[in-house]
């Protein structure tokens, strides 16, 4: 099929598609740099749904199904694409079958699915005092994940081709019942501006170990960072956090206080190589990650990245990265670095393979995907 024939229409929350990498790693990036990409090769669209607790608050369900019914019921332009392709999975579509037309959904990962418990972002009776207080917050976000449940396996049922960016995800699809010639596996890719020339003059004397993060939330496991960097007696490392506070992050920032440890905000995106450059090492010591891009960010930038050993991270993504199995083994692996170095040849070879991932390659193969379906 040539490439003037593939007419697609990608959905979206609102500014996803101009505001996208605004938003760091994540669904929004995801759908941003895909549209970007494949705009130089096919005719492609989008739509952006408000959110829909906006609409109607506490029934997100109801606002996406109303918006849907504008876009995909009587509306002419369904009839002007083939594809629709939606990459978040979180957003509840009306399902028109009308002309042949092929719905595409991206599933990034089935955390809320097979893992409900780690989604909250407050650990069941875990550091607060209150079991009261925690075990109702708890049961709030677990109404909140079960909608979302629902929603995703709706569209995993309703597509007709499912794209995942990792093999991880395809594997539990599999074990979810779908046929593996349903999927495709399309890794993620890493911005451009990760490749441009490190500059190693650090200014300030001391060996900072970091991370960064979208939301800080209970399954990014940083109690278990934290719980490594109180084992170490050094006063000359900091530990510098960034990423949105949650109230999971706020009970690791109150529970006993540490003046190395220092929690930093989000990320502004502009700085964020910048950011990169100035760590020493990097952990993410994260539970369960679809994919885990700033593991590849960090590793572009030539740092060493440390994960948990038992958390659930892709093949495609770990494969040169530290493990560690408790937070007494992360820090005897941070004190190693900070006394011997990174090995520079696995330096270069981490920093080779982090940056074969680009946008472009996604795009790219996303495109295969599209000529595929429609034959």
């Amino acid at each position: 099929m040539k490439n003037s024939e593939i007419k697609v229409l990608m959905v979206g929350r609102k500014g996803y598609f101009d505001k996208g990498s605004e938003y760091g790693s994540g669904i929004p990036r995801y759908a941003n740099e895909l549209y970007k990409n494949l705009k130089r090769y096919i005719n492609i669209d989008y739509i952006e749904f408000a959110s829909p607790s906006i609409i109607f608050p506490g029934f997100g369900v109801l606002g996406d199904l109303l918006q849907n019914e504008k876009f995909f019921g009587i509306h002419k332009s369904n009839l002007e694409y083939n594809i629709i392709h939606n990459p978040d999975p979180g957003i509840r579509l009306s399902y028109k079958k009308k002309n042949n037309l092929v719905y595409i959904t991206t599933i990034h990962d089935l955390i809320p699915i097979l893992e409900p418990g780690i989604v909250n972002n407050i650990p069941r009776y875990g550091i607060l005092k209150s079991k009261i207080v925690n075990s109702l917050l708890y049961h709030i976000n677990e109404i909140s994940v079960t909608l979302g449940n629902n929603t995703i396996k709706e569209n995993i049922s309703n597509s007709d081709y499912l794209i995942c960016n990792s093999t991880q995800t395809k594997m539990e699809l599999i074990n979810f019942g779908i046929e593996s010639g349903k999927i495709s596996v399309i890794n993620l890719g890493i911005d451009k501006r990760f490749f441009k020339p490190i500059e190693q003059d650090k200014k300030i004397n001391k060996f900072i170990i970091g991370h960064i993060g979208g939301g800080l939330i209970y399954r990014k496991n940083l109690g278990f960072a934290i719980d490594a960097i109180r084992q170490i007696r050094d006063k000359n490392i900091l530990f510098e956090i960034y990423g949105n506070i949650s109230k999971y992050a706020l009970m690791l920032k109150e529970a006993k206080p540490d003046e190395r440890i220092k929690f930093m905000g989000f990320a502004p995106e502009e700085k964020i190589a910048e950011i990169y450059d100035g760590f020493d090492v990097f952990v993410f010591p994260s539970l369960y990650e679809g994919f885990g891009l700033p593991i590849l960010e960090a590793q572009a930038r030539g740092l060493p990245v440390i994960i948990y050993k038992y958390g659930k991270i892709p093949k495609e993504v770990r494969r040169y990265c530290f493990e560690a199995e408790s937070p007494e083994h992360m820090a005897q692996i941070i004190e190693e670095l900070k006394e011997n170095g990174y090995n520079e040849k696995e330096r270069k070879k981490a920093m080779e393979y982090a940056r074969s991932f680009t946008w472009g390659k996604t795009a790219k193969e996303t495109l295969e995907v599209y000529k595929k379906v429609l034959e």
